[in-house]
């Protein structure tokens, strides 16, 4: 599903994104591999604004607080084996058209440290 007659959807932050982000290129030695992770954290964005549906949905799983929410792995295109990154988000509302993609966390699969984040975030009031 794409946004409809090209209408774009805002793409917002809850409080933490941007410092998640900032983790996680942070934390990557290499100049070039921080480079392609920001690029590729631009491209999520833009692909969200024009396709809110682009994440797959968590649905009722291990993480049924989650169930609403979608989840898109990714990583840079250099790398090899599974990717090592995830956004967890939620379209709102969640039924129906969406007027906003609200980014709850980007961070790393390891230990599901993204979807725990994405957990806590996803009951603070927006």
């Amino acid at each position: 599903m794409s946004a409809e007659h090209g209408r774009e959807v805002p793409v917002t932050f809850t409080d933490g994104v941007r410092d998640d982000v900032t983790s996680l290129v942070g934390n990557l030695t290499d100049e070039k591999t921080s480079a392609a992770l920001e690029r590729r954290l631009a491209e999520l964005l833009v692909e969200c604004k024009t396709n809110p549906y682009v994440g797959e949905l968590m649905g009722p799983g291990r993480h049924p607080e989650l169930a609403n929410c979608r989840r898109v792995r990714f990583d840079i295109p250099t790398h090899k084996g599974k990717p090592r990154f995830r956004l967890m988000y939620r379209n709102e509302p969640s039924d129906g058209a969406p007027a906003e993609c609200l980014w709850l966390t980007v961070g790393p699969r390891a230990g599901l440290r993204a979807h725990r984040i994405a957990t806590q975030r996803s009951r603070r009031p927006t």
